[in-house]
């Protein structure tokens, strides 16, 4: 047996043991610790770091995407921006705003005699010059090429040719030499006073091109403007004399009428499409001045105009309906968002508006609208893709976008009440709609077999001749 002093020391070393082991364990758990707050302290060092890294890497993308690289100017994308920034200046203060579209003469012979290079230390020379003229409150962009857009804010017309003139003579000053010769430069510049309620840089194009176009027939290096004199309520005695691309551009002279939706199962009118109008003449119907519009660079503009026309006859109609609006696909990609939805009226008491885009007009892949729809309908603004076929596009069109509404084009619902193919159709295509949770109309009803027709196979609304052409909106005051 043990005895009592053999225990007593061998129950001492047990808690000499313990007692080692506790201490290296906290020795260990506290160097532990330390190597978990440095790692810990290092991963925050890093993701600040990282963090710095994302944000620079951001600016830069965000710099790349608003700015020019050859020039250093502001681009296309950075003058819409401007353009938003300053014209909401402009709306609540009342200051009248210029734009200056500036071309350089002959550049094409300069780029290909001396070659790309070349033109680049050209347009680099000719930028220097544009800005050293001007004030620390204007702002120059390069739109493409050897186009220029310059945006004088608070300033009158007379000050903005007198400010054109400058720009002009600073470009044309001294040639630039090169080790064969000398380069002289001009520059043809077109001035146009900006409407407060402009929108796009699209419509600020259509506005100064044919200012520009007349420094151009004139001779080139000069400054031009070119004032719009609208013809009266749309009107002019004498048709052939009037020059239709100017009263496009003013946009004064569009007229708008409304065409019923009714839904079918009592035939109660729900709604309106409101279409356009043009002067009267040979230019009246929208495939006439739209195919002007277009020939002369001012589409965008011009379908601005006629929404904004819409709007404007919306507010004459009865309130708490729904009116369909069409626009170009172009017009949509070309105005920024903030821009479109301040066309809409705040009132929300005046109905639910409706933007058509016609399937004809989509040029490749739509996926391009996505964002944009998506937008409007976050907006409360619905979106209806109009002239629906039955084609491989159609479906595309269909799931891409999403749309509230689904029109179906006017020829496949024309004469359906006599036509086996377009019904087994139509009814492949009230699926679709169905499965996407849109509603569909059907276009061009115009006789009452066609209307019991498209209601037997469950379509809800329609609209179309059988109800009454198109009739003119009558304005309030």
């Amino acid at each position: 047996m043990l005895n009592s002093d053999t225990l007593e020391v061998m129950l001492a070393v047990v808690c000499l043991a313990l007692a080692a082991t506790v201490v290296f364990g906290l020795r260990a758990r506290r160097s532990l610790q330390r190597v978990h707050k440095r790692q810990m302290a290092e991963a925050e060092q890093a993701l600040r770091s990282l963090s710095g890294q994302l944000d620079e890497t951001k600016f830069k993308l965000e710099r790349l995407a608003i700015i020019d690289p050859l020039t250093d100017l502001v681009n296309r994308r950075g003058l819409e921006r401007i353009l938003s920034i300053e014209v909401n200046r402009a709306q609540r203060g009342g200051s009248p705003m210029i734009a200056m579209l500036l071309d350089c003469d002959d550049f094409q012979r300069i780029n290909d005699s001396l070659g790309h290079a070349v033109g680049d230390v050209v347009l680099k020379e000719m930028v220097d010059r544009i800005t050293s003229t001007l004030r620390p409150s204007d702002y120059v962009a390069r739109i493409g090429g050897d186009e220029f857009v310059i945006l004088l804010t608070d300033t009158l017309l007379a000050e903005a040719m007198l400010i054109g003139e400058r720009v002009r003579l600073a470009v044309a000053e001294n040639p630039i030499r090169n080790s064969r010769d000398n380069i002289y430069l001009t520059a043809s510049i077109g001035v146009a006073l900006l409407p407060f309620e402009i929108s796009s840089v699209e419509e600020v194009l259509a506005l100064t091109r044919h200012a520009l176009r007349e420094s151009k027939d004139g001779g080139k290096n000069r400054v031009s403007t070119k004032e719009v004199q609208p013809a009266k309520n749309g009107h002019d005695e004498k048709p052939g004399s009037l020059d239709i691309v100017q009263v496009l551009r003013h946009g004064d002279c569009f007229r708008c009428a409304k065409h019923p939706i009714y839904r079918l199962e009592d035939e109660v009118k729900v709604g309106y499409e409101l279409l356009t109008r043009g002067p009267i003449g040979a230019f009246e119907m929208p495939y006439d001045f739209f195919r002007v519009a277009i020939e002369n660079n001012i589409l965008t503009r011009v379908d601005l105009r006629c929404l904004k026309a819409c709007v404007v006859a919306a507010s004459s109609l009865e309130a708490g309906m729904r009116y369909d609006v069409n626009l170009f696909p172009s017009t949509i990609i070309d105005t920024p968002i903030d821009r479109l939805l301040t066309l809409f009226p705040e009132d929300k008491t005046i109905g639910t508006f409706c933007v058509e885009i016609s399937e004809q007009q989509f040029i490749g892949d739509p996926s391009y609208l996505k964002e944009h729809t998506a937008a409007l309908k976050k907006a409360g603004v619905l979106v209806a893709i109009d002239d629906v076929g039955f084609g491989r596009s159609s479906l595309e069109s269909l799931i891409l976008l999403e749309p509230d509404v689904v029109k179906v084009d006017i020829k496949y619902v024309s004469g359906i009440s006599m036509d086996l193919q377009k019904q087994r159709l139509l009814r492949r295509l009230i699926g679709v709609v169905q499965a996407l949770g849109a509603e569909l109309i059907a276009e061009g009803v115009e006789t009452r077999e066609d209307l019991e027709m498209v209601k037997s196979m469950g379509v809800k609304y329609a609209q179309g001749y059988l109800w009454g052409c198109p009739v003119p909106v009558e304005l309030r005051g």
